[in-house]
């Protein structure tokens, strides 16, 4: 059997495959399932920094004013999930995770600015959370707010992690911004250790029949997987941060792809959702197949043979491809 092994954040994971945060990993229980079905490793369900700052006080209004646009809201209002407990709580469910499971354990902060959840961040370091990571869920609507501001945001979000925990910190990125390798640059610098490529916000719709909006498709698709992999493979081994790719990741050969691109894990919650907890177990099977027939003995072996780190005189993901892709070429 080829060798799945690979390192995220510092972390010795057995497979590349993370169940990311979602309901799927918002209870002991649930946390369990997802490493008995197979996973690498596992990222709590967030904690919104609203209820850090008033625990369950007006919650609710806050998160249902974000429910069009934030995928992890929708889910967890949809699983009565978001009230269901605060920061205490929190704490004890990956105080206990820790006692029964072997695989990392990565806590999840969904934050808006630097502030209120710090001291909540030392906490979670104190709870035995292997890592954290930052789901930084900034909608930039304001007219008067510059692109700038808001990358600085994203940068003193992360400072104030870094001055908080000692523990590795991973950033999940929307997937627009007008210069991203600038901003990842920036993250590294303020402190960052990885990357998840990318948050999938929702895509809001217009009912014409009821005047109203409301959410577009709720899961992603693996035709949705472009994106993701087209920065991975443009940041891979070009900045000192490790890469987790989300979004589209659906089945084995959508995990090949990104390890291909330079990922070092992936994460999936849509494809659980979608096929239940046996696709984990379905796409390891498929990637140690994949790399048998491959002549692939690990996983470094293949990460990143289709990168521009490796093939830096090739533009595999920039515009000679569009140019391909309209006239045709070679």
């Amino acid at each position: 059997m080829a060798d799945l092994s690979t390192s995220y954040l510092g972390l010795a994971l057995k497979n590349p495959v993370i169940v990311g945060a979602s309901p799927l990993t918002a209870t002991v229980d649930a946390l369990r399932r997802c490493e008995d079905a197979g996973a690498g490793a596992v990222v709590m369900k967030s904690l919104f920094e609203e209820q850090i700052r008033a625990e369950t006080t007006g919650l609710r209004q806050e998160l249902e004013n974000e429910l069009h646009w934030h995928a992890e809201v929708f889910a967890y209002m949809e699983a009565d999930l978001g009230m269901r407990y605060g920061p205490r709580e929190y704490l004890q469910i990956v105080s206990e995770a820790k006692k029964h499971l072997s695989i990392p354990i990565i806590a999840s902060i969904n934050c808006t600015t630097p502030e209120n959840w710090a001291d909540f961040a030392a906490e979670v370091e104190g709870s035995g959370a292997d890592a954290l990571e930052l789901n930084i869920a900034i909608m930039p609507t304001a007219f008067d707010r510059t692109a700038e501001e808001v990358e600085s945001e994203f940068v003193r979000i992360v400072e104030t992690a870094r001055e908080t925990v000692g523990l590795p910190i991973s950033v999940k990125l929307p997937q627009h911004f007008s210069a991203l390798p600038h901003l990842v640059l920036r993250l590294a610098r303020a402190g960052a250790n990885g990357l998840v490529l990318f948050n999938r916000l929702y895509q809001p719709t217009i009912d014409p029949e009821t005047v109203t909006v409301t959410i577009g498709e709720r899961r992603s698709a693996s035709a949705e997987i472009s994106t993701a992999l087209r920065w991975t493979a443009l940041l891979a081994d070009r900045v000192n941060l490790d890469i987790a790719t989300n979004t589209g990741v659906h089945t084995g050969a959508d995990v090949a792809r990104c390890i291909l691109a330079g990922a070092d894990a992936v994460q999936i919650v849509s494809a659980v959702l979608a096929s239940g907890h046996q696709v984990i177990g379905e796409m390891t099977q498929y990637l140690d197949e994949w790399m048998e027939r491959m002549n692939y003995e690990t996983i470094s072996d293949a990460r990143g043979l289709l990168s521009q780190a490796q093939k830096p005189d090739e533009d595999l993901f920039g515009r000679c491809q569009y140019i391909k892709g309209i006239v045709g070429a070679d």
